[in-house]
C-alpha cells in the first residue's frame, strides 16, 4: 500500500492509489465472480425466504406459518357426511382435515385417500357415510409434531408413517391440536433451508479465499 509523504505531489498520490487498487483487483480477480454470485444469490434468497437465520432453523412452526391451512377452517365434525367433507376439500384445494368431536376437540384426521379406499372403492354412498366412519380416529393413532420440532423430524415422521399431513400440537406433551401441515409445506421449508445453507457455505468459501489471497 502507498502512504504519501509530505513531499509527494497530488498527481503522484492519485496515481499510486489507482495502482494499488488495480493490484488488489488483480489479486482477487479469480474469486470476484464467485463472491458476486454468492452475494447476488443471497440477496435473492432473502427476498424468497426472509431472514437467512430463520431459514436455517426451520421447524414445524415455520411450516405452519407457510401453510394454506393457517388461513382456512381446517377442522370438520365427525358427524359431517363425506359428501360435505369433499365439498370443503375441493373448495379449499386441500387433501386432509382434522376431525372434531361434539366438544370441538380434535380426535382424528381424514384424507382424500380415506375417501378413495373406504367409500369410492367399496361402492358406498358419500351422502350416507359420515366422516367418523372413514377417518383415522383416536389421538394415539394420530401422527403429530410439536411447533419446535425441526423440519427434518417432520419429514422423518411423514416418511416413517407414510402420511402426507401432520397435526401440530401446541406443546411437546400436549394433546391440544393447533394446526395442520402438509408435505408441500415441508418441501417449501426444506428448500428454503437448503438455499440458506448453500448461501452460508458460499460466504465461508468466499471469505476464506479473500483471506488467503496474496495482496
Amino acid at each position: 500500500f502507498f502512504f504519501p509523504s509530505p513531499h509527494t505531489s497530488p498527481l503522484q498520490t492519485m496515481i499510486s492509489r489507482i495502482a494499488g487498487a488495480n493490484v488488489l483487483r488483480a489479486a482477487r480477480a479469480n474469486i470476484a465472480p464467485r463472491a458476486m454470485a454468492a452475494r447476488n444469490y443471497q440477496s435473492i434468497d432473502k427476498d424468497y425466504a426472509g431472514s437467512e437465520g430463520k431459514a436455517l432453523l426451520m421447524t414445524a412452526e415455520s411450516a405452519l406459518a407457510k401453510s394454506c391451512y393457517s388461513t382456512i377452517d381446517w377442522k370438520i365434525s365427525e358427524d359431517t357426511t363425506v359428501m360435505d367433507m369433499l365439498k370443503k376439500m375441493v373448495a379449499n384445494n386441500i387433501g386432509a382435515m382434522a376431525v372434531t368431536d361434539a366438544s370441538g376437540k380434535v380426535v382424528g384426521v381424514v384424507s382424500e385417500r380415506d375417501y378413495l379406499s373406504k367409500v369410492a372403492f367399496l361402492g358406498k354412498t358419500s351422502d350416507c357415510t359420515n366422516v367418523k366412519e372413514i377417518c383415522t380416529y383416536g389421538f394415539s393413532n394420530l401422527v403429530t409434531v410439536s411447533p419446535q420440532n425441526p423440519i427434518e423430524r417432520c419429514m422423518e415422521k411423514m416418511l416413517g408413517r407414510d402420511v402426507r399431513h401432520l397435526l401440530v400440537r401446541d406443546g411437546k406433551e400436549s394433546e391440544n391440536i393447533i394446526g395442520l401441515i402438509s408435505v408441500k409445506d415441508i418441501v417449501k421449508c426444506t428448500h428454503e433451508k437448503t438455499k440458506a445453507q448453500m448461501n452460508r457455505l458460499e460466504d465461508i468459501i468466499t471469505m476464506k479465499n479473500i483471506a488467503d489471497s496474496a495482496v
